[in-house]
């Protein structure tokens, strides 16, 4: 044991401290957060369900079961919030300590596929690129996910090159794991790095088989848990989602949606990574061509099969992405050709000046967006930043001095955007109304309900997700306010308060802020 913790004291100093000081003003946010509906407001909403009524086995939503996907992020959370206490904060736990560890395989990756020469590159792109920064601070399960692949390409490759046998363990055992988080659009993954476990053999490993088994044990155990406990036929909830992903729905998107949909996502990276990903199809080294090109391609073409297609499905290759526009950079800033200089003068001198005269025109009396001030200080003071930094890219002729500059301008305005609390204090009036009608209707050991007939609109369903966030205590929802006890709070909608003016129902709060919804109080 002891040899174990020297062993990875000495893996924490190779990788030296400062490396993990980079990344802190990305990922870490101590100031109030809040968070918003649809996606992250479900699971920490059925998370908050678990504690309360102690059942880690079954998915619930206002009382009802909700089996369409696995409890896998939920009891995370709930987890989280056991150990650390209910709050904002610890709800975001789980999801942290897998960004730290998908930067963390993506700084090995590097070395794996390139070498350590600027090894830290590719970690410092991946945390500034909107679509991971934008995730990582999202209480769902994409980032866990997504770092769970991250974790096997690497022991996959790792595997390869060094022929240990804890990689080989590792390289089946994230198959299981995901399987918890996402269920079968962990299939994806799997297909696209399937050519090449069969080409070098590994899927033909005992050891390879052992670790798949280990990672299936927790869906295993909570599958016959919910079998013993419930029916067989509630189980079918998975296998229909996986039906409503395929067919037409509301994120029903055309088979080209992720053609156009990354490259934006990707922003400021986007040229960098298609010049990577097309060098890559040309090169010599196997792992590099299949890892860098076939597997992104794959796994693109895979979800583009699904009719359900949103933003965040490609989350599982941004590390890719990430090592792909670090190829491109350097190529870009290597060569000489006329296409190399277009492109770097396009996005190092027209880009930020094309910001520059935005940031300009944000600020004057032309402008017709409304931005509140501060807002407006925020994104000016970040482009201008980025903006700088980036145009001073040019005026270095050390391939260093440029890739500093290159990470600086969009680390600095990734930096600000966290740290303001813009990806992390989504809700902030609601989330101040909340805690002021705490206080002063002293809701902290009072339980809240809410009346679920009233929730029938989908504006309806999102306020009333995130104020249920906010309670310190949320029942599991009433059917009607008829069932409401004496001296009990609930939310509900004029037209529920309409039809009970017979019941003594005092208004609460009626805040705009709250709309459609209010905070009553049954008297008598």
């Amino acid at each position: 044991m002891n040899f174990t913790l020297m062993k990875y004291l000495k893996r924490i100093n190779k990788v030296n401290i400062y490396k993990i000081i980079i990344f802190l003003p990305l990922l870490i946010y101590l100031g109030e957060r809040s968070l918003i509906a649809y996606d992250e407001g479900f699971y920490a909403l059925q998370a908050k369900w678990i504690l309360n009524n102690e059942n880690w086995v079954m998915p619930m939503w206002w009382g009802d079961m909700a089996l369409d996907r696995t409890i896998g992020n939920q009891a995370l959370i709930a987890f989280s919030q056991k150990i650390f206490g209910q709050s904002n904060f610890s709800i975001y736990i789980p999801n942290l300590v897998a960004s730290f560890l998908m930067l963390f395989f993506t700084y090995d990756l590097h070395k794996l596929i390139f070498d350590r020469k600027y090894s830290i590159v590719s970690p410092i792109i991946l945390s500034t690129t909107f679509l991971w920064i934008n995730y990582s601070h999202l209480a769902t399960q994409d980032i866990i996910f997504s770092s769970l692949i991250t974790l096997g390409l690497y022991s996959s490759i790792k595997f390869q090159k060094d022929r240990k046998k804890i990689f080989l363990l590792m390289s089946g055992l994230w198959i299981g794991f995901a399987f918890m988080m996402k269920t079968y659009l962990t299939i994806i993954p799997f297909l696209a790095i399937a050519p090449f476990l069969i080409s070098t053999k590994i899927c033909f490993k005992k050891l390879f088989w052992v670790g798949l088994i280990i990672g299936f044990f927790p869906f295993l155990i909570w599958s016959l848990k919910i079998v013993s406990i419930y029916d067989l036929s509630i189980y079918s909830g998975l296998y229909k989602k996986l039906i409503y992903l395929s067919e037409e729905n509301p994120f029903s998107n055309p088979i080209s949606y992720y053609l156009w949909n990354i490259p934006i996502n990707i922003f400021p990276w986007t040229a960098f990574s298609l010049i990577g990903i097309l060098s890559s199809i040309k090169s010599k080294n196997f792992i590099e061509r299949y890892f860098l090109f076939f597997f992104p391609v794959i796994n693109i073409l895979l979800l583009s099969l699904f009719s359900t297609k949103t933003p965040y499905y490609p989350l599982q290759i941004s590390c890719l992405i990430s090592l792909n526009t670090y190829k491109g950079l350097i190529n870009t800033f290597k060569n000489k050709t006329i296409i190399s200089k277009v492109i770097k003068y396009f996005n190092f001198c027209f880009i930020p000046i094309f910001l520059v005269v935005l940031v300009f025109y944000l600020n004057s009396n032309f402008s017709k967006f409304i931005i509140n001030s501060n807002d407006k200080l925020l994104i000016s003071s970040g482009i201008i930043l980025f903006s700088t930094a980036w145009l001073c890219v040019v005026f270095f002729k050390s391939i260093k001095n440029k890739i500093i500059f290159a990470l600086l301008g969009p680390y600095l305005i990734t930096s600000i955007l966290v740290q303001s609390g813009t990806l992390s204090d989504r809700s902030k009036e609601l989330r101040i109304a909340s805690e002021n009608i705490i206080k002063a209707e002293h809701l902290n050991n009072k339980t809240v309900e809410v009346i679920k007939s009233d929730i029938n609109s989908t504006n309806a369903h999102s306020k009333i997700i995130k104020i249920s966030l906010m309670m310190p205590n949320i029942g599991n929802g009433l059917n009607d306010l008829s069932e409401l006890n004496l001296h009990q709070y609930a939310w509900i909608t004029n037209s529920n308060l309409e039809a009970n003016k017979k019941n003594k129902i005092k208004i609460i709060d009626d805040s705009k802020i709250f709309r459609p919804w209010k905070l009553v109080l049954r008297e008598n």
